[in-house]
C-alpha cells in the first residue's frame, strides 16, 4: 500500500480535520445572566452542555449580586477541576487586582458585551491553557481590597447553601437537594466567602453564626 505522504501528487499538506467545537458549562447567579451567556456561547459557535457532562471550559456570569472573595484560597473554590473564565455584567466590577485572579488558577478575566469574534478566540487560547484578561479590567482602577466592616446580605439561595455547609454538607449534597450542579454550588459558595469577608467555610459558617445567619 502506497504511503500518502511519501506521494508527491498528492502534495506535502497534511489532511485537515474540523475543529472540534469547544464545550462550555454555565454558572450564574440568575437565570437573565445565564441566558446571556448561553447566547453569547452559542453565538460563538461554542458547544453549551450540562454542568455534570464534561466540558472544556466552565462560564461564570458575575452580576451585582455576586462578589467573589478576596483571599486566592477562596477563589481555588472556583478553579478545582475546571478551567473558568470569569464574564462580567457591566454593574459589577472586581475587587480584586486581575493578578490576583490568575495566580488563583481563573482563565480569562472578559466584560460579558465581549463580541462573539473575540469571545471564540478567547476560549481556544484558553482550551490551549493560556490565561486572557480583557485590557478593562487591566488599567481599571481597583477598588479597596480592606475586608468589610460588617458583612453584605445573603440571597436566599446563598443563605439555604450557608445553611447546609453549617450542618456539615459537602458539595455534591448540597448540589442534590437543590436540585443544582456542584459548579454552581462552588459559585454560590465563592459569593458566601465574598460578602462574609471569610477566607474559608468554616469562618463562613463562624461568622453567619456571629451575625445571625446561622441558627445555632
Amino acid at each position: 500500500m502506497q504511503n500518502a505522504f511519501a506521494d508527491n501528487s498528492l502534495g506535502s499538506a497534511a489532511p485537515k480535520f474540523p475543529e472540534r467545537a469547544i464545550s462550555v458549562a454555565i454558572a450564574a447567579g440568575s437565570s437573565a445572566v445565564r441566558q446571556r451567556l448561553d447566547q453569547l456561547a452559542r453565538n460563538a459557535g461554542m458547544r453549551v452542555i450540562p454542568e455534570s457532562s464534561k466540558h472544556d471550559v466552565v462560564l461564570f456570569g458575575i452580576d451585582a449580586q455576586f462578589k467573589l472573595p478576596e483571599s486566592t484560597e477562596a477563589l481555588n473554590l472556583l478553579t478545582q477541576h475546571s478551567a473558568v473564565c470569569i464574564l462580567y455584567v457591566k454593574d459589577a466590577r472586581p475587587i480584586q487586582p486581575a493578578s490576583r485572579l490568575l495566580q488563583a488558577g481563573i482563565s480569562a478575566i472578559l466584560p460579558i458585551e465581549i463580541d462573539s469574534v473575540q469571545f471564540r478566540a478567547v476560549l481556544q487560547a484558553v482550551r490551549s491553557g493560556l490565561q486572557v484578561v480583557h485590557p478593562s479590567f487591566l488599567h481599571a482602577k481597583q477598588r479597596s481590597m480592606t475586608k468589610p466592616t460588617s458583612a453584605e446580605e445573603l440571597t436566599e439561595r446563598e443563605q439555604q447553601v450557608l445553611a447546609m455547609i453549617a450542618d456539615g454538607l459537602g458539595n455534591k449534597e448540597i448540589a442534590a437537594r437543590l436540585g443544582i450542579s456542584t459548579h454552581t454550588v462552588k459559585f454560590h459558595i465563592s459569593s458566601i466567602l465574598g460578602k462574609l469577608g471569610a477566607g474559608s467555610r468554616t469562618e463562613a459558617v463562624s461568622i453567619g453564626m456571629r451575625t445571625g445567619r446561622v441558627l445555632i
